[in-house]
């Protein structure tokens, strides 16, 4: 009766990992190949104020 009982702790606790399936290496792209960066991020300017926009001066 002792021993079942950390037995059945760890079978609970390996059931319990969370691993689906088994591991595996891709294939596409290979596995030691990192993927190209993307460009950075390009900030959208602010709109222009409609004084600027109507030409008017202070």
């Amino acid at each position: 009766m002792r021993a079942a009982l950390p037995a059945l702790l760890v079978l609970a606790l390996l059931a319990a990992c969370g691993q689906k399936g088994p591991l595996y290496l891709r294939d596409q792209p290979p596995a030691n190949q990192r993927p190209p960066k993307a460009d950075p991020f390009k900030p959208v300017p602010y709109p222009k104020e409609a004084d600027e926009e109507s030409g008017a001066k202070k």
